[in-house]
């Protein structure tokens, strides 16, 4: 009687396997009877049956392989037989269920089982490992050195955060655009982002790898990085933009101190310009901007850098020649926005023009205007000197439209 129930239970849990064993067995054996026929039908001749037997070795071996693994398919393990005396909680594994850093264990008292009687309670236990559809790519090191367009509300500081730098590293980078002054930060300006925290600097005449390195205190191998297209013992291209990682540059300011008050040094001055006298501004005699400019000097003589100078590509003006003390006046008429310190600009002037034009007039030794005075085109507001970053008297001149800088030349008369 155990038997036969037994023989149900098998019957149950695996209907249909042992009909197709059995077919397989069929075949299996038909095959085996062909081959045997063959082989005694020639056996009286060796050579016939290595022929056969090289024939058709192969193709044997591949049917019983293949008879193996399907009757291997046919088993079914039970995960009950697995779990041994515990019983599973066969509940599927969903794959939309949130991340876990750990595995989720749920424990369920058996109810047909008591503390109190001393016996052991059994658990059922169903472990889940819960399924994870995010993938986390790790931050790559920029490979380059990028621009941004300074927004209206922008700051140093926040456009630092925004790209994870160091707000040195964006004064750093932009020395020549913001001249160690970043209160003077406007929208418009065209910033360069460095891909790691350190120096933008632009090579010079006569720098080697060793002197530049020693400028920003790093090593000379620091300079033969990704960034920069620099090969040992080759020169340096005057002109050329490296990015020195880690690298310290000059000392500035964040806010403007109070402005120097030198003494100016006055020699004989030029005859003002013909496009205008040079006069206080009161409100009845005010004009506004005329859209044209006249040459802040008098002269169209450049003394240092042009706008965009191949030797120094971030150069943001044009350098007017000027003798100490010489007179400056006003590219057009305007409302002076800023006279006083600038950093790197020395001692500068600020004159916004109404019309989305600001000129920039830099390095005075003595100024000669005040912030929120009105000044007519062709009036003096400062006096040439060599403050800030200046080796030798000049006139360090900008136009800048919507906080974009112009090349001064386009607008010469």
């Amino acid at each position: 009687m155990m038997g036969k129930m037994d023989n149900q239970e098998d019957s149950l849990a695996d209907p249909g396997g042992s009909q197709q064993q059995r077919e397989h067995l069929g075949v299996l054996s038909q095959m085996i009877a062909n081959i045997s026929a063959t082989v005694w039908r020639w056996g009286r001749d060796p050579h016939v049956v290595h022929a056969l037997l090289g024939r058709y070795g192969a193709h044997l071996a591949i049917v019983v392989l293949a008879f193996l693994l399907t009757a291997l398919g046919q088993l079914a393990i039970s995960p009950t037989a697995l779990a041994g005396p515990e019983t599973l909680n066969e509940r599927p594994l969903s794959l939309l269920q949130p991340a876990a850093a750990e595995p989720v264990v749920t424990v369920t008292p058996d109810p047909g089982d008591s503390f109190s009687t001393g016996r052991v309670a059994r658990y059922s236990s169903n472990i889940t490992r819960q399924a994870n559809p995010l993938t986390t790519i790790p931050e790559r090191v920029r490979l380059e050195v990028i621009t941004y367009t300074v927004q209206p509300g922008d700051s140093v500081f926040g456009i630092a955060l925004d790209f994870k730098l160091s707000p040195y590293t964006i004064v750093w980078a932009n020395m020549e655009v913001l001249q160690g002054a970043p209160w003077l930060l406007s929208p418009g300006l065209t910033l360069y982002i460095p891909p790691v925290d350190g120096a933008y600097h632009t090579v010079m005449a006569g720098e080697t790898p060793s002197t530049i390195a020693k400028a920003y205190n790093v090593s000379t191998e620091d300079l033969y990085n990704i960034w920069n297209p620099l090969e040992p013992g080759e020169p340096l291209a005057e002109g050329a933009l490296l990015m020195i990682p880690n690298g310290v540059g000059g000392s500035f300011e964040w806010e403007p101190p109070p402005p120097p008050t030198p003494v100016p040094v006055i020699v004989a001055a030029p005859a003002a310009p013909a496009a205008g006298p040079s006069r206080p501004m009161t409100p009845s005699t005010f004009q506004p901007a005329s859209g044209n400019f006249i040459l802040p000097t008098g002269s169209r003589a450049v003394s240092g850098w042009v706008f965009g100078d191949r030797r120094n590509p971030r150069h943001q003006g044009l350098d007017y020649r000027c003798r100490l003390g010489d007179p400056i006046y006003a590219a057009d008429s305007g409302t002076v926005i800023y006279a006083g310190w600038g950093g790197g600009y020395g001692n500068l002037v600020q004159v916004d023009h109404g019309n989305g034009f600001v000129t920039y007039y830099a390095h005075f030794t003595a100024f000669a205007v005040s912030k929120g005075q009105g000044v007519a085109q062709g009036q003096v507001v400062g006096y040439c000197g060599s403050t800030g970053f200046s080796s030798g008297p000049h006139l360090h001149y900008e136009i800048r439209y919507n906080g974009v800088p112009q090349n001064p030349a386009l607008y010469e008369p």
